[in-house]
C-alpha cells in the first residue's frame, strides 16, 4: 500500500513539473505542426494523419529517438509519458493527460490552435508519406471494380504503394472531426 502511495505521489509531482515547464513556441512547417507521438499514442497518431498532419510514429522509438527528432526536425512530441516529459531536454511538447483518444484529439487542436481541415485525407495512414494524385486508369487494377466504377480520384502513397479513394467514410471522418473539434470561442 505505501509503495503504491508514493508512486502516485511522485507521478502526481512529475505531472506539476510539466506543468509548470513551458514548452517552446512550434517551428511550424508552412504554418502547420507536424508531431511525433510516442508508442502509448498510436491511434492519435493515426487520426492526426487522417486530419491531414505530419505525425511520425513507431512503435520501436526510444524516448532519446523521440527527443532527438522532435528536437532536430522541430516536431511537437506528443506524449503521456511523464517520466520522458519532465527530461530538460524536451522541447516541445504537449503532455496529453487524457486515456481517451477523442480528449486527446480535442486537446492536441486546441494546443495546436489549428482546425484547418483543407488538407483531410492527404497523408498515407501507415506511413506518414504525402499521398501523390494518380490518373485513373492507373489505380484500375489495384482497387475493386465497383470502387473504379464510382470513383474518379485516386492518390497514392509513394512509400508504400496503398492507393486511397474518397469514399463514404470521408464524411463520417468530417463529422467525427467536427464534433471533435474544440470549441474556440
Amino acid at each position: 500500500m505505501a509503495n503504491s502511495a508514493a508512486k502516485k505521489k511522485a507521478a502526481a509531482l512529475r505531472i506539476q513539473q510539466i506543468r509548470k515547464k513551458k514548452p517552446r513556441e512550434p517551428l511550424y512547417n508552412n504554418g502547420r505542426p507536424r508531431f511525433i507521438a510516442d508508442v502509448m499514442l498510436g491511434r492519435l497518431a493515426k487520426w492526426l494523419r487522417i486530419a491531414g498532419f505530419d505525425v511520425l510514429y513507431s512503435n520501436k522509438y526510444t524516448d532519446d529517438e523521440l527527443i532527438e527528432i522532435s528536437n532536430r526536425e522541430g516536431r511537437t512530441l506528443l506524449s503521456r509519458d511523464t517520466r520522458l516529459l519532465i527530461r530538460r531536454s524536451v522541447k516541445d511538447f504537449i503532455f496529453l493527460e487524457s486515456q481517451d483518444v477523442r480528449a486527446q484529439i480535442r486537446q492536441v487542436f486546441k494546443t495546436a490552435g489549428t482546425m484547418d481541415f483543407s488538407f483531410l485525407l492527404t497523408r498515407c495512414l501507415s506511413c506518414n508519406e504525402a499521398l501523390v494524385e494518380i490518373t485513373r486508369e492507373s489505380a484500375r487494377a489495384s482497387v475493386p471494380p465497383f470502387v473504379y466504377n464510382t470513383q474518379t480520384r485516386f492518390k497514392i502513397c509513394p512509400r508504400c504503394g496503398k492507393i486511397f479513394w474518397a469514399g463514404t467514410h470521408r464524411e463520417s471522418v468530417l463529422r467525427i472531426l467536427d464534433i471533435l473539434s474544440p470549441d474556440y470561442s
